[in-house]
């Protein structure tokens, strides 16, 4: 049971960090390490199916179309 607890303020941790980074980059990839903690809770939770969809779908393709509009749009912030 402590995993869980240990994951768990992991998660929130990336979640508040995710949330607050000035950094639109780190953002991103802070989401990213969410994402794979929430994985690996379910994971913990022998619930496989689902840990292999957050990873497969989320940080897949979620997170590649979210990191690639960064890149995209990383011209337009630097004129600010």
């Amino acid at each position: 049971m402590i995993i869980f607890y240990i994951l768990a303020i992991i998660a929130l941790a990336a979640a508040i960090l995710a949330a607050y980074s000035r950094n639109l980059l780190h953002s991103a990839l802070w989401l990213t390490f969410l994402v794979a903690d929430v994985a690996a809770i379910f994971f913990y939770l022998e619930n496989f199916f689902i840990s292999a969809v957050q990873i497969l779908v989320y940080a897949g393709a979620i997170i590649t179309l979210i990191l690639t509009s960064v890149m995209m749009s990383r011209r337009y912030m630097d004129e600010e």
